[in-house]
């Protein structure tokens, strides 16, 4: 007599799976039944399954998540949500597979997966992909392995994509651009910073030691040294070793200040009396272009600002005064009146340039230098006449935010830190009214990022968000008990997904999204993120010590 058992059931993968248990042959002494092929001396008897008809698998797509923009460099994916359906598989698994039809993402991913479920694929995007636009098609098929050799006949679709990858800016000025807004678009991945190198200012005879601010461009970064009254230097260093690609001297002069880079050329000015002149160097070599002389008693000033077809940079006798050159002559454009004294560097787009003179911010037209328009600062009415140790920052819903009021440091350098804190006041330009002043006063020079404004402050120490349309704190970060940090310093870096900041102990990355630090490096100073995904700080709290650290970020 046989015994057959047949049972069916669905396997985690989706399909149908059929198995058929053995027929077992029961007699006595193994003796023969009536017909049917059986092992000698007894045993099992296989029962065979009839066939199935040939299994046909159909894909779709639930969802896809492709980026329209990004920056080359970044790490991101193209996401394809998919599942699929089936009828007469047999016993065979499905494996769905995405794979880039063109030369942006890759490589091919895999995933087993189950009928009817909704499966995510991630294809990352290539590390070494150069900017430019890019086309092509995300293909999903399904497969009977893993790696896809043996492909289900027309069980295949495809999603489209168009994707521009901008080139990343480089730190070209105070704070990263003619707006100041201390941005740099990029998105960053904590866990691949390391040290790269650290550089130090040659040891001289000049009492200050220390350098200035730095700016990047074309995989270099420019330090030029802060002087009182002694030999200064400009230097080319190379951003992979930090290496002197060239080094340009300016003999003994009374104050050297911190380079733009653009175009293919470094401005950098020197100040003081009959020495005051702004230089102009080939940005690969280091040769001279020219030198062209403005007024200045004894300004120390902020970072010259390229922008379009012009050079603008502060300067001035007893109060200070905004200067235009041309970029293709070096010739004087116009010159403006202003109220502080030094360390000031305008804002600039296409068609204004934005300063605050100490009283309140001016509105002048980028070709003239006539002043359009002007709106009081009521929290800065008596400080005509000091440092101002700031830019105006440019918004993104046309208005303008700047500190108001002055500032003092005992020696007026780009490379000392000013010594109070002051209200931030965003200015409304269409109305010419003061849109809000913020409810703290703040030390770090700004940045803005996606209509968010970061500062710190210190007395209580707080990093804040600050909502750009309205002047409210967000959220709040501070530095972990017991880390050792009791004061922010200098000046705020704003990525797409982090912050950067300084205290007087550490440098940290904050996650915006998370609002919590991600990162960590044991040494304070002035920030500066390069188009290489290089973060530069020129160490020290408050001033310079003449070391310059590079944190690879990628």
């Amino acid at each position: 007599m046989y015994k057959a058992v047949v049972d069916r059931f669905a396997s985690p993968y989706g399909f149908l799976l059929v198995m058929v248990a053995s027929a077992v042959l029961t007699g006595c002494g193994g003796g023969s039944g009536g017909g049917g092929d059986h092992a000698d001396g007894g045993g099992e008897l296989i029962a065979a399954a009839a066939p199935l008809p040939s299994g046909q698998v159909s894909v779709s797509v639930t969802r896809s998540n492709i980026r329209r923009l990004a920056m080359a460099g970044d790490a991101f994916t193209a996401s394809v949500t998919a599942s699929w359906s089936a009828t007469n598989l047999e016993t065979r698994r499905i494996y769905l597979q995405a794979r880039d039809t063109g030369t942006l993402f890759g490589p091919a991913v895999t995933i087993a997966a189950r009928a009817g479920a909704n499966v995510r694929l991630e294809l990352p995007v290539l590390s070494d992909a150069s900017a430019g636009e890019y086309r092509g098609r995300i293909e999903l098929r399904a497969c009977e392995d893993e790696t896809c050799v043996s492909v289900f006949p027309d069980a295949s679709t495809s999603v489209a994509y168009r994707l521009q990858l901008q080139p990343a800016p480089d730190w070209q000025t105070h704070q990263a651009d003619a707006a100041h807004r201390g941005y740099v678009g990029m998105l960053l991945d904590p866990a691949k910073f390391a040290k790269a190198w650290e550089w130090s200012r040659p040891p001289g005879t000049e009492p200050i030691g220390g350098i200035n601010p730095v700016t990047t461009a074309d995989g270099k970064v420019y330090v030029t040294d802060d002087v009182y009254f002694g030999t200064a230097t400009l230097r080319a260093l190379d951003e992979s070793n930090g290496a002197e690609v060239w080094t340009r001297s300016f003999g003994s002069v009374p104050a050297l200040n911190p380079p733009a880079v653009s175009g293919g050329r470094v401005h950098v000015a020197v100040t003081g009396h009959e020495a005051t002149s702004l230089w102009t160097f080939d940005a690969q070599t280091g040769a001279l272009i020219r030198s062209a002389p403005f007024e200045g008693q004894w300004p120390h000033l902020l970072a010259p600002v390229v922008h379009q077809d012009a050079v603008y940079t502060g300067g001035g006798y007893y109060g200070g005064t905004v200067y235009s050159f041309s970029l293709a002559t070096g010739a004087r454009n116009w010159a403006t009146k202003s109220g502080d004294d030094d360390m000031f560097v305008p804002a600039v787009d296409d068609s204004f340039v934005y300063h605050y003179d100490g009283t309140g911010l001016l509105q002048l037209d980028r070709t003239t230098g006539a002043v359009l328009a002007r709106i009081a600062d009521p929290f800065g009415p008596l400080t005509t006449g000091y440092s101002y140790h700031a830019a105006p920052m440019i918004g993104s819903a046309n208005n303008v935010i700047a500190f108001s009021g002055g500032a003092f440091s005992g020696r007026a350098s780009s490379n000392t830190e000013q010594y109070g804190q002051r209200v931030l006041t965003n200015f409304l330009l269409g109305s010419n009214v003061l849109g809000w002043t913020s409810a703290n006063a703040y030390l770090t020079a700004p940045a803005l990022a996606n209509g968010v404004v970061y500062a710190a402050r210190n007395a209580p120490m707080s990093l804040d968000a600050i909502d750009e349309a309205t002047g409210r704190v967000l959220w709040s970060w501070t530095p972990p008990a017991g880390s050792g940090d009791a004061k922010f310093h200098r000046n705020v870096v704003a990525t797409r997904n982090l912050v950067f900041v300084s205290t007087d102990a550490s440098v940290y990355a904050i996650d915006i999204r998370k609002r919590a630090h991600v990162w960590r490096y044991p040494a304070p100073g002035m920030l500066a993120l390069s188009a290489g995904r290089t973060l530069y700080i020129a160490t020290g709290a408050s001033a310079s010590n003449g070391k310059l650290v590079a944190i690879r970020l990628k």
